[in-house]
């Protein structure tokens, strides 16, 4: 026991008592000194009574007295025989303890307190209407429960609060640990009592699991998890409106299914909200069957395709176009040299373009739309793309993440056989420009290289034979000495270059191949895959339409060589100058290879690269101290995909090609339109990326945030952010969203309503929207009971988990100390001592005299 005060300044006016005797000595009453003495005792009295009082004593007593609140579960989730049997067991629990106070709280997404039973079970519930009082049946809020109980108790008595719940409800699990920290901090125990769920053989679409962004078209995974308390058959379906975007039969077992899609969105006119179903083979509550899910569409991104082989542009362009691009085709020479015409575009691919044949205005275009407009640029390499060339200290290879400079200490040797048609159809200046062409390697390969050309017709002539080239003079003087007539046969000539190469040392051996005419038919699909297994290449050169163009391409393509087409023999001589160029190259690798995944990222999610086939050639390059490199040559490591941030923009190289020769296996592998659709997204500019509008939905308020981050990568602050939104009554709401952040914006609206709600933030015309779908409330969720969270509870506070009235009421010793305010009875005895003296001024009680 013990005795505190509020305050204590009061007491200085103890110094009235003097005062009171002080005016004793002068006063005119006719009564005797003693009555007068006795008065002014009492007089001084009331004042230390009255005195005391202002100082407001508070008497603390050890008590053990008990205080209960039973917090009943009304949510949607709870069996309604449920809560019937557990305000019976309520009534019985407290008639038997006898509580010094108790109260009742029901709740559910909120919750409310009442004075007795009774006006509990009568309380106003609802699953739909949101008004003051109505309890929220759509929700269960356990920490909420909990707290409202703890404002519901007596604060001078020992705490107890029964909780009766099922356990399940939307965020318990992050707001019950302050709550019960709270709680303990008060001294609360709480007893828990589970109660039965309401269905009991219940399917229902639990969640729709999406990107929150995507693009139109563009081939999205979606996951709808369904929740089956018993195992059935059942069909899923995902919709956007009326359309149908995938549809699947499956068995669901019992708890949580996961449905695997995969889908895309048309380009759309508003804001999107995905809607999966369930229907199952059996079922107990509808309400609970479909689910909508809010999903961001982006419109279709554009991709500029620059392809130096113009035939070969459909494989990308179809692939991408799969994958929901609008892909652009055009040639070297249309590149724009603005880039503020660049920049309609999201990517620009270059695929195997020679850099000669881009003037510095459009290199420059290139770079400055990747630095400063953000745009993205992927450059797939190919036999036009080779060395130290066109590409070399250009703006372009500044901004790509790799160089071309892979100079080696020691060059490869090269080992080449021109064999050439001198049959009667090349007399003439076919001839003369044959033989300049067979002369045009000499001035390339070095003397430590072989060099050979013969001649064929009806029979083949070594005009020069394979050897090193150290004398240049005779060589040229014996090709100059070929002249043109007889029939055509080249497999024999070929056989022999083949069997001369074979048996050579030289890391590089190429055969290049030229007529006019059609040869005889023989086995060259043998002989030229002999030749690829030796590591010699065959390349064709075929002048004028008589040609056996079919052949010679066939023949090029078991060679692993190159095929030219060529309707006069002018051009012969520069292709056999370009073809030893390839052949001495050191970055030309020309051969199968493995790719080696050197960094797991997002673009390759879902690629199984161990399954892709094999490319049959890349370009060598040399990677950037600050570049990152995804895919390698599984031997040597040489770099085939790499990236990294230029600017503002994102660049990629592939070191292989995306076409028919080196990358043909792959244009038959599921895995390419993916790959390349996946690497051309991550590589882009995302269009309206300076701001990002997401809005979360939760009962009876939707929490809209704004992330706005500048195209330079800046936080965008202090913006006067205006929103709207768009109820399901027809009304638009405008409001202002607050920076809480850098670069971030937030607010919390109020829904009014039951139904779907749309919000927008932004300038018209430009305006983000994002939909907040009206779903079927958490509460149709029919969990079974969560025993571990109610037993959490109890073990967390002290209580007890299914308590007896006789352990809510058992106290184990424990006391509270009590206040009891001792002022009253201060201010009533002074109210007795003035009546008191009030009755001596009235009454005689001794003699004057005395």
């Amino acid at each position: 026991m013990e005795i505190t005060f509020e305050s204590l300044w009061p007491l200085l006016l103890l110094l009235a008592i003097p005062f009171v005797w002080w005016v004793r000595r002068s006063t005119r009453i006719d009564l005797s000194a003693r009555q007068v003495s006795i008065s002014t005792g009492i007089r001084s009295a009331i004042v230390c009574l009255m005195v005391l009082a202002l100082t407001q004593p508070t008497l603390r007593r050890a008590e053990s007295h008990v205080s209960v609140v039973y917090a009943l579960d009304v949510s949607h989730s709870v069996a309604p025989s449920a809560v019937e049997e557990a305000i019976e067991w309520i009534r019985q629990t407290n008639a038997s303890a006898h509580p010094s106070h108790s109260a009742y709280v029901a709740f559910a997404a909120n919750a409310r307190t009442f004075s007795s039973l009774e006006d509990l079970r009568n309380a106003p519930a609802s699953i739909d209407a949101i008004a003051p009082g109505v309890i929220r049946q759509g929700g269960t809020n356990l920490a909420g429960a909990l707290e409202q109980a703890e404002r519901s108790l007596d604060p001078h008595e020992l705490k107890r609060i029964v909780l009766l719940s099922d356990g399940n409800g939307n965020g318990n699990s992050g707001a019950l640990a302050p709550a019960l920290s709270r709680l303990r901090a008060e001294r609360a125990r709480v007893f828990t009592r589970p109660m039965e769920v309401r269905a009991a053989h219940d399917v229902w679409v639990e969640a729709v699991k999406a990107p929150p962004t995507v693009t139109a078209e563009e081939q999205f995974p979606l996951e709808v998890h369904v929740y089956s308390q018993a195992p059935m058959d059942a069909v899923v379906e995902v919709r956007d409106g009326a359309k149908t975007l995938g549809k699947r039969s499956t068995h669901l077992n019992p708890g949580m299914n996961r449905i695997a899609f995969e889908t895309r969105v048309p380009d759309p006119r508003g804001p999107v909200a995905l809607e999966a179903v369930v229907e199952p083979a059996e079922d107990t509550f509808a309400a609970n069957n479909s689910l909508r899910e809010p999903l961001t569409v982006n419109p279709q991104p554009r991709v500029l395709y620059v392809e130096g082989h113009a035939a070969s542009a459909r494989y990308l362009r179809e692939a991408l176009a799969l994958e929901g691009f609008l892909v652009d085709i055009a040639g070297p020479g249309n590149l724009p040299q603005n880039p503020a015409v660049l920049d309609r575009y999201d990517l620009v691919i270059l695929s195997d373009v020679e850099g000669k044949l881009f003037s510095p205005g459009q290199m420059q275009a290139l770079a400055s739309y990747v630095r400063e407009l953000g745009g993205g640029l992927i450059l797939a390499c190919g036999e036009n793309i080779y060395g130290q060339g066109g590409y070399t200290k250009t703006p372009v290879e500044a901004a790509l993440p790799v160089t071309f400079d892979v100079s080696r200490k020691k060059p490869p040797t090269v080992a080449m056989v021109v064999v050439m048609d001198n049959s009667g159809s090349m007399n003439g200046g076919k001839i003369e420009l044959a033989k300049l062409a067979a002369r045009a390697p000499l001035e390339l390969l070095r003397d430590t290289d072989r060099f050979g050309v013969m001649s064929f017709n009806t029979f083949f002539t070594w005009v020069s034979p394979l050897a090193p080239v150290t004398n240049r003079n005779a060589i040229s003087t014996a090709i100059s000495s070929v002249g043109a007539g007889g029939g055509t046969d080249g497999y024999p000539a070929m056989d022999a270059a083949f069997q001369a190469l074979n048996a050579v040392p030289d890391e590089i051996k190429t055969i290049l191949f030229l007529t006019d005419g059609r040869t005889q038919l023989r086995d060259y699909k043998t002989l030229t895959t002999k030749m690829t297994q030796a590591g010699i290449h065959v390349t064709t050169v075929a002048i004028g339409a008589g040609a056996d163009r079919e052949l010679l391409a066939d023949i090029s393509m078991w060679g692993k060589g190159r095929a030219y087409y060529v309707e006069s023999a002018t051009n012969v001589p520069q292709i056999f100058v370009r073809e030893t160029e390839l052949a001495m190259d050191k970055a030309l690798h020309e051969a199968p290879f493995n790719l080696l995944v050197r960094k797991p990222v997002e673009a390759f999610k879902g690629i199984n690269f161990k399954a892709a086939p094999n490319l049959l050639g890349y370009v060598a390059t040399k990677p950037k101290s600050t570049s990152e490199i995804l895919l390698s040559e599984s031997i040597a490591g040489d770099p085939v995909l790499a990236r990294w941030q230029y600017g503002l923009g994102k660049t990629a190289l592939f070191a292989s090609d995306v076409k028919d020769r080196w990358a043909v296996n792959w244009l038959q592998w599921d895995g390419y339109p993916k790959f390349w659709a996946q690497l051309a997204r991550e590589t882009m500019r995302r269009r309206n990326s300076e701001f990002d509008l997401r809005v979360r939905r939760a009962g009876d308020h939707a929490a809209v945030t704004v992330s706005a981050i500048g195209r330079d990568g800046l936080f965008r602050n202090t913006l006067d952010i205006k929103a709207r939104m768009f109820g399901p009554d027809r009304r638009v709401t405008a409001f202002d969203i607050p920076q809480t952040g850098p670069g971030n914006y937030e607010t919390r609206v109020d829904l009014d309503h039951a139904g779907p709600y749309t919000f927008g933030a932004g300038d018209p015309g430009t305006e983000l929207s994002q939909a907040a779908p009206d779903s079927y409330p958490e509460e149709f969720h029919f969990y079974p009971v969560d025993f571990e969270t109610l037993e959490s509870v109890s073990h967390e506070t002290g209580g007890r988990f299914e308590p007896s009235p006789t352990d809510i009421m058992d106290t184990g010793g424990e006391t509270i100390k009590a206040p009891h305010a001792l002022w009253p009875w201060l201010a009533s005895m002074a109210l007795i001592a003035f009546l008191v003296d009030l009755l001596l001024r009235r009454l005689r009680l001794f003699d004057a005299k005395s």
